[in-house]
Formats: C-alpha cells, structure tokens, sequence
C-alpha cells in the first residue's frame, strides 16, 4: 500500500521546514508532494532545498485555494492511499501505520484523524486546542457532521477521482464538502489516537479570523445549496438561541423586571450550560496532558467557545447573504502571525 502525502503550501516559509523533516522521517511506502500556492514568501526556496531527499513540488502561477492546491498535488499522485495534511503541521513517525491498519479493513474509503496545538505554550492557542480535544476526542466527532479534516485525513485515490476531487469552490470548507460527498460512497472511519501537531492562532484576532473564515466559507457553500444534517446546525442554532434570548433580556429590560425574566433566565441557563460542559471535560483533557496549571486555561475556556462559534455564526452570515469567493483569503495568518512563528523558532 502506498501513500501519497498532500501538502498545500501558502506563505509558510517559517514552518514548513518542521513538516517536511516529519514527513521525511516515516518509514512507510509514501510520496511527499508539496503544492505552494503561489506563496509570497520564502515557501518555495524552502521547498527546493528538499528535492534531494525525494520531495516533489508543484508550483501554482495563480493562487486559488488549499482545494485548487490539493488538486494539482492528486494529478501528481500515484499512491493508492491521499494523505492530506497542513505545511504547519508535525506528524509521528507511525502516522501512516495507523491509516494502513483501518485500510485493511472491508469496505473502508476514507480515514480522519484528531489534531492538537503545537504552540501550546500560547495559553489561546492551548485552550482553543483543549476544545477541539473535547469535541474530537472525547465525543469522536460524534456532534460533528464530518469526521475528516484537512490537517489529517487519509482517502482510497480512486474513489476520490470518482467524487471528482476536492471542491475549488469550498476554499476553507473543503474538507466537510467532501466528507459529504463521500458519505454515501462508502464506511468513513475516525481514529482520535492518530494525532497531529498543528500550529494555532495564539491571538483573540487569530482565532476569530479562523473561525469566521470557517463559517464564511459554510455560508458560500450553503449560499449554493444548504446541507440537510441535523448535527451541521446543532451547534450554530444553539448559539443563535444564546444571542437571540440575549438580545430579547436587553430589549425587555425597559420594561420591568416580570418581562424580562423570562428571556433572562433562558439566556443564563444556556450560558451555564457551556460552561458546565466545557470546563470538566477540559480538566480531563488537561489531566490527560499532564497539565498542572488549570485556573488559567480553565477562564478561557468559559469564554472562548462563545466567542468562537459568534465568529463562526458571523461568518455564515456574511457569506450566505453578500460573500463572494474572491474576498477569502488563503490563511487566517498574518504578517504578524508569521514573525511570531520565526521569534519562536529563533528563541528555540
């Protein structure tokens, strides 16, 4: 069984020398192509300096996307197995091992594994990993509609050609498009123990940006045609509930205390509600990582899940009613992202 490593690059000179040294390093049967998407920066000269340890690059005149990236890499490939991960991202060295053992299984297509933060001595960019921990790895994505996801996903090549490839039109989104289209194909399996280090936003700008180019993207797509699955409006509705009901406390307050009680009370129940739910299983997590410093983890973690899925809503907002696809920027990184990774890596 061979694989054929995906890896969509823009503007990623700072980190993308870690990946490629982690990529190089596990010993399976495996092709490594990099797609910079027209970056910018330094990516390509990077790049360049692997090619004699078996890198292949596709270079893109035009960027277009992470999709458009990943499906000039799939032209290249010749691997029975498409790995697609980021050019941010450190994988173990059994990576593959452990998308080969379920591949060996009867009727299985696709594979996705779980994700945490690299940079988690950023106390934001810890915490927004913890959730993502929560929700991957201890519910399994089971309140997630799509167990793949662009940073770790392992896909059979022929069944991909047969659903056409990866979206261009999804941009951010490209990863649950297809999940979608793959669904009715075959058994798509999700292993939360094949884990990757990937690097997160550490500021209150980063992470929103993330998030609302998340849902700017789902709104685009939803703008064409809305996906009918319960779990990929659970949690929007859940937080349009929480704004609504504080919204409808704020507008009655005017009006005395009886009136607003009512809207009031929901409001805090569903407010606790996240906070009950976050904040234990965040001590879990945090135990499971030996992690012996909460009190400041945990205060985020009660405000940081409102904040992300208000980026979240916002940006399905806006792409459903005004977006367009050439206001979609390729990374939710800045420049100012970018000299904080080269501070780390010359503190390091």
């Amino acid at each position: 069984m061979k694989f054929s490593i995906l890896v969509p690059a823009y503007n990623e000179e700072q980190s993308i020398t870690s990946c490629i040294h982690s990529l190089i390093a596990i010993p399976d049967s495996k092709e490594i192509i990099i797609i910079d998407d027209a970056s910018t920066d330094g990516t390509n000269r990077v790049v360049h300096g692997f090619l004699h340890k078996g890198i292949i690059l596709v270079t893109r005149e035009k960027n277009g996307g992470r999709a458009a990236a990943l499906n000039s890499g799939l032209q290249m490939a010749t691997g029975d197995i498409i790995v697609t991960t980021d050019a941010d991202t450190v994988v173990p060295s059994d990576w593959l091992q452990r998308f080969e053992q379920h591949f060996k299984q009867q009727g299985i297509i696709a594979v996705g594994g779980a994700y945490q933060a690299r940079n988690k001595d950023k106390p934001l960019a810890y915490a927004a990993s913890i959730l993502d921990q929560i929700l991957n790895g201890i519910f399994k994505k089971s309140i997630i509609p799509n167990k793949l996801s662009g940073v770790n996903s392992a896909i059979r090549k022929n069944v991909l050609f047969c659903v056409g490839g990866f979206n261009e039109n999804s941009w951010w989104c490209e990863d649950s498009e297809l999940g979608w289209k793959l669904k009715g194909t075959g058994k798509i399996l999700y292993d939360s123990n094949n884990i990757v280090g990937t690097l997160y936003p550490d500021t209150w700008k980063g992470i929103w940006k993330r998030k609302f180019y998340w849902g700017y993207a789902m709104g685009l797509t939803c703008k064409e045609r809305i996906p009918f699955n319960i779990k990929l409006w659970l949690r929007p509705l859940f937080f349009m509930m929480l704004f609504v009901t504080l919204l409808t406390f704020l507008i009655a307050l005017p009006y005395g205390r009886t009136v607003c009680l009512v809207s009031g009370s929901v409001f805090f129940l569903l407010l606790s509600t996240i906070t009950i739910l976050h904040i234990p299983f965040g001590i879990i997590v945090m135990i499971r990582n030996g992690e012996r410093e909460f009190l400041r983890i945990l205060c985020l973690l009660a405000v940081l899940p409102v904040m992300r899925e208000f980026a979240y809503i916002c940006g399905i907002y806006y792409g459903f009613r005004k977006g367009r696809m050439d206001t979609i920027r390729s990374t939710w990184k800045d420049e100012q992202s970018y000299r904080g990774t080269e501070d780390t890596k010359k503190n390091s």
